[in-house]
């Protein structure tokens, strides 16, 4: 069977929206914010349930951003000033690092509606990976940022195995500033053996599957580096990647292949889809079929609810289909 799952956050409907700022204003209660916040909770998981998802996260409806959870609860961090997200029309607050980092409580197990997830599905969490966060952070107090990013690495490891302890199967490591360059420039080879011992740090032993999932540019450009990288999964957006290099290679981990494009509404044709993705797999990873997942290229979030609907039922379709076809 080929998998399928969201690669991050998911769109807030209206009524939510409407709701979030009227809590701001002091329009209305903390009881009527989170009963908002369960009902489109349970929403987004019966969608991805309605529209086979094989791996189920809670929408991730409570994050402001994918940094934001951990700038608010790590020790040594303040939130600074609102930055432009990657070449998006979004933004996200700056973590600005002022002391050592520690974590003394589970940041994701507080803001996760664990009650709302299925107990026959696998559970995915979703968490941004080291390069990325120290990258779009500010840092006021390591000396150098592979300090900085082992440090933060030891953080995630704790927060990943406190998952494991409340059933997550399978955790993203998200980090698309590892691929996205407003120039040409790759990063240099020095930078993804760092980039590999800090992932090392965060994932070696980890009894569930982890995934490095990146967006916003090109996954050949660390090639072959990526491979000796210690997660499971590779995740790659095929919108951004050069998909004739990447069939340069073979691929002995499992991927996850960003077909659904989530920052434009265009509805893609799924027999293209299905084509172009057989066409790479049996190109890049022929012995290990069972490792291979269709996904958005990023998060829904860049689109309307119900846009984003139409493009999880995409992700599902196609996924199914591809699996008949290395079946058949």
């Amino acid at each position: 069977m080929v998998g399928c799952y969201s690669t991050g956050t998911f769109p807030r409907r209206n009524v939510l929206i409407e709701i979030t700022r009227a809590y701001e204003r002091g329009r209305v209660n903390e009881s009527k914010l989170e009963k908002a916040f369960e009902d489109a909770t349970l929403e987004v998981v019966s969608a991805q349930l309605s529209t086979g998802f094989s791996h189920i996260t809670d929408g991730m409806l409570r994050w402001q951003d994918l940094l934001r959870p951990f700038t608010e609860n790590l020790n040594g961090v303040k939130i600074g000033s609102l930055a432009r997200w990657f070449n998006n029309n979004t933004f996200y607050r700056k973590p600005v690092i002022v002391d050592n980092l520690s974590r003394n409580k589970n940041i994701c197990e507080e803001i996760t509606h664990l009650n709302h997830l299925p107990a026959k599905f696998p559970w995915k969490a979703i968490l941004p990976a080291p390069y990325t966060f120290v990258q779009l952070s500010e840092n006021r107090f390591y000396n150098n940022k592979t300090e900085f990013m082992f440090i933060y690495a030891k953080i995630l490891r704790e927060e990943i195995q406190n998952l494991t302890k409340l059933g997550f199967k399978y955790v993203q490591l998200s980090d698309p500033a590892l691929v996205y360059r407003p120039t040409t420039m790759p990063a240099l080879r020095e930078e993804l053996e760092i980039i590999g011992e800090a992932l090392n740090i965060a994932v070696s032993g980890i009894p569930i599957k982890t995934c490095l999932q990146t967006y916003f540019g090109d996954f050949s450009k660390i090639m072959p580096d990526a491979l000796d990288f210690s997660v499971d999964h590779l995740g790659i957006d095929l919108y951004e990647t050069n998909i004739e290099k990447m069939k340069g290679y073979r691929i002995d981990k499992g991927v996850a292949l960003g077909l659904v494009d989530s920052r434009n509404s265009l509805v893609e044709d799924q027999a293209e889809l299905v084509a172009v993705a057989k066409e790479l797999v049996e190109s890049i990873h022929p012995s290990n079929m069972d490792e291979v997942f269709v996904c958005p290229n990023c998060d829904l979030k860049f689109l309307p609810w119900d846009k984003a609907k139409e493009k999880m039922k995409v992700v599902g379709s196609v996924a199914e289909r591809l699996g008949k076809e290395f079946d058949g």
